[in-house]
């Protein structure tokens, strides 16, 4: 058998292994940048529709402002009393000069149209004294979406009065148009397409789109709520899609899209890039012989170990490879992809530590497997938060809440406690262990009074009150949820009935069942109140209340 010369082995396993390592390379790039550019497009779809939902917001409240500078006019006031609907309208068109509307509306007492800007006689809306009088005589504010028989318009109600009386009310309304999808575009960073039963508006040239009324949307981007890929115009694009308006009235729907193409163009060019360069370092490689081989295999290999190092979950490990060539590109990815490893470990501290427990106990076991336990369950509410949150600026209601959540979420730790979930300005605890009882009632009791004392000491400030609800027995422990989300969680009877006695519970009361009242019955003095009718409860459950502090 004839001699292979080692020179001709070390030019053949040098560049066989070359091409290898380009041809794995260039497939793991394009399998990071797909999967890199799907997430960052839809976080930022996520925040897009978060965005819009804020400027629909902002946008309802100065429509109010409008409609309520409008009212204010003593003018306006006078002519309502004579209900002259030319002097009227012809007031509204004066109007222009000092306030910027698009559409005013001037109703009657009784909800019927007075007059209005967009038409010539006082065409009748539909459901007015419903869709906009009756929420205002209720204490709820008037905002939505308005139809009318030519556009469709954001709008706004408020009362027309003075001195207690209700003259009428006044509509302003902005259009639903190319114009507003564009203003949406500008601060979500999205292209956005707003559709009713025709395309009401789109930041895309409207030719371009394959479907023209909402159905059609509809069944394109499907009823989950995930992004789809839609093809528009041989382009591919990632969407979402939200509702506005109010629940009470019309919800047009919004499409929220950012182009998957334009957003790979860049990884597609560094593909391209990077196998060119594999081929010159394949030439090189056959022309350069065993040293250049060693060059390129002795980063390789520290690759290979990085690899080795993250499966084994070291995620503080860095490529120390300083080449400027693709093996040097392919080490700062990894050195990013790594990173990106360390902040999804680090997201661990969102989630219970009773979930965190269950994953690295799991081992070979179906997650979504559950168990009876017996536990203590807690539920704590604020008080008064919603009239509270709308007096407040967001950023103190968000400021608030953050601090009640944290004072609870310290008081449970340090009563071995666990959180199971915030919902809102509700708190969920379990604790369990021979003394869970006790230590989830002093946990209440040590709640209630950090929050006098800051009340005592912020004198001005907002004063914060929570109702509290424990009970004691078998809880199923487990994973809920879909495949693809999980809630590590406790569900059962004694979850609803600790549920329902913090929704019972007065400002400082703790209001215990007799599952746990048995418990502590003898280190601990609790008020028996008579059986209470609970929802979802055949009948009456017995309850213990405890109070802390001042007068309920």
């Amino acid at each position: 058998m004839p001699r292979t010369p080692l020179l001709w082995k070390i030019l053949l396993y040098s560049s066989s292994l070359l091409v290898a390592l380009i041809a794995a390379m260039l497939v793991y790039v394009n399998h990071q940048a797909e999967r890199f550019v799907r997430e960052n497009i839809g976080a930022e779809l996520k925040r897009g529709v978060e965005r819009i939902h804020a400027a629909e917001a902002e946008r309802l409240e100065r429509l109010e402002l409008t409609a309520r500078l409008v009212a204010s006019f003593p003018e306006l006031k006078a002519l309502l009393r004579e209900t002259d609907y030319a002097t009227i309208r012809d007031h509204l068109k004066d109007q222009k000069e000092t306030v910027r509307f698009e559409l005013l509306i001037v109703l009657d007492p009784g909800g019927r149209v007075v007059a209005r800007s967009d038409t010539f006689a006082p065409a009748p809306l539909p459901d007015a004294e419903a869709r906009w009088v009756q929420p205002i005589l209720a204490g709820r504010p008037a905002l939505g979406v308005l139809a009318t028989e030519t556009a469709v318009y954001h709008a706004a109600c408020v009362p027309a009065a003075a001195g207690g009386t209700v003259f009428g009310f006044i509509i302003s309304g902005s259009s639903i148009d190319n114009g507003f999808a564009g203003a949406l575009r500008d601060v979500s960073h999205n292209e956005v397409v707003i559709v009713s039963e025709r395309i009401l508006g789109s930041t895309l040239a409207e030719a371009r789109l394959p479907w023209k009324s909402r159905a059609d949307w509809e069944s394109a981007t499907g009823s989950g709520s995930g992004e789809k890929v839609l093809e528009i115009g041989d382009e591919n694009y990632l969407a979402v899609t939200t509702l506005l308006g109010r629940e009470e009235g019309p919800r047009p729907l919004a499409v929220i899209l950012q182009s998957r193409d334009q957003a790979l163009a860049p990884y597609r060019r560094i593909q391209t890039g990077l196998l060119l360069l594999g081929l010159l370092a394949a030439f090189a490689g056959i022309s350069g012989s065993a040293v250049l081989a060693r060059t390129i295999t002795a980063p390789v290999r520290k690759l290979a170990e990085g690899t080795h190092q993250v499966a084994a979950g070291n995620f503080d490990y860095r490529l120390d490879i300083r080449t400027r060539d693709e093996i040097g590109e392919l080490a700062q990815s990894f050195n990013v992809m790594i990173r990106g490893l360390r902040e999804r470990a680090d997201m661990q501290k969102f989630v219970s530590q009773s979930t965190v427990d269950m994953i690295q106990s799991s081992g070979q076991k179906k997650i979504s497997g559950g168990e009876r336990v017996v536990r203590t369950i807690f539920f704590s509410d604020i008080r008064g938060f919603t009239p509270m949150s709308e007096r407040c600026a967001p950023e103190e209601v968000v400021r608030i809440l953050n601090w009640c959540l944290s004072l609870q979420a310290e008081r449970v730790k340090k009563f071995k406690g666990d959180i199971d979930k915030y919902v809102g300005d509700s708190m969920v605890a379990l604790f369990d262990g021979d003394d869970m009882a006790v230590n989830a009632i002093r946990c209440a009791v040590e709640i209630h009074k950090a929050i006098d004392s800051h009340n005592e000491a912020h004198p001005n400030e907002e004063s914060i009150l929570l109702g509290i609800g424990i009970a004691t027995g078998e809880v199923i422990l487990g994973s809920i949820g879909s495949e693809d989300r999980l809630d590590y969680t406790a569900i059962g009877s004694h979850v609803n009935l600790s549920a329902r006695l913090c929704s019972l519970a007065r400002p400082r009361e703790i209001l215990l069942a007799e599952s746990t009242y048995r418990r502590v019955q003898d280190f601990i003095a609790a008020e028996r109140l008579d059986p209470l009718k609970v929802k979802g409860f055949s009948e009456p459950v017995p309850v213990y209340r405890m109070t802390v502090g001042g007068p309920r």
